[in-house]
């Protein structure tokens, strides 16, 4: 019987496994049947053991809602928490705040993780984390995560996909400008995590903290009447700062130096040199000489 007969006789029935995961599975039931022959309690072990894997390797199939600008959940599980964030830099969002609703995935939930809105990967990016990491908190930096920023022709969505601690396998089918559709399955999570969404500012979430989701079916928000979101680019766009030409300052005057004033020097009365009054006088005698010489000549005359 064919998939597409079964779900239209059952239509309840959507599950499905990965071909990995139906591997081990049937190693386990073989193991639990030859050991379970020697006690039974092996054979139990076994049998929880086929369980698990079984759970693990477990997905179903999604009808998603098709109408534009739907952000939808990328995995089942249950909304833990919304609150305002800046968005991670490995995702490279070029906006200083979003808004994260978070998602708690049990290790029994579906493993598929599935694109959270139609348009291009603008970034991507997988932190390996730690193997064998046991933690029980979302921001454990040993996590495994996956980081994928979507953006439509108007919005852009970034999604963060981490392993729980009990689950290290996850495996995201993606490289940077691939076009994906909302809800379909981008990559396979096993054993459980959280899925951050992170949405623009404006974005009304239609759910509470509590609240069960399933991946690729319930829809977290409408973008539809939101503004236009903050640029995406793969690489952080750095903008130069405008180059200010600065005048260069005028010079200050310098202060001007105090006019000395000349030492004017009294005018004296000029003196005669002592030579010029030395030969004045000489030039005087000898005329008083030659008067008295004629004088006494002409006395002389008269006497004879």
């Amino acid at each position: 019987m064919s998939k597409k007969s079964l779900s239209s006789r059952m239509p309840w029935y959507r599950a499905e496994f990965d071909l990995e995961g139906l591997g081990f599975g049937a190693l386990a039931l073989v193991l639990a049947i030859i050991l379970g022959g020697l006690h039974w309690i092996l054979g139990l072990i076994f049998m929880i053991v086929l369980a698990i894997i079984l759970l693990a390797s477990r997905d179903t199939e999604r009808t998603s809602p098709s109408a534009a600008n739907l952000v939808l959940a990328p995995n089942d599980g249950v909304i833990e928490s919304v609150s305002s964030v800046a968005p991670p830099r490995e995702l490279r969002w070029d906006t200083p705040e979003v808004i994260r609703v978070r998602i708690a995935s049990s290790p029994f939930s579906a493993n598929g993780v599935r694109a959270a809105i139609t348009g291009n990967v603008e970034s991507f990016l997988i932190e390996p984390g730690a193997p064998a990491t046991l933690a029980f908190d979302a921001e454990d930096p040993n996590l495994r995560e996956a980081f994928i920023l979507i953006s439509s022709e108007s919005h852009a969505v970034g999604v963060r996909v981490a392993t729980g601690g009990t689950g290290p396998r996850l495996d995201v089918n993606l490289e940077p400008g691939d076009g994906v559709r909302a809800g379909r399955k981008i990559g396979v999570r096993r054993l459980g995590g959280w899925s951050d969404v992170f949405l623009p500012v404006g974005s009304e979430v239609s759910l509470e903290p509590g609240m069960s989701v399933i991946g690729g079916e319930t829809i977290l928000s409408d973008l539809s009447e939101v503004e236009e979101s903050a640029t995406t680019a793969s690489e952080p766009v750095v903008v130069p700062e405008p180059v200010v030409e600065e005048t260069p300052a005028e010079p200050e005057p310098a202060p001007e130096a105090p006019v000395a004033e000349e030492a004017v020097e009294p005018v004296e009365d000029a003196a005669v040199p002592d030579t010029d009054v030395e030969t004045a006088s000489d030039e005087a005698d000898a005329e008083l000489g030659e008067e008295a010489d004629e004088a006494s000549d002409k006395k002389t005359s008269k006497k004879s």
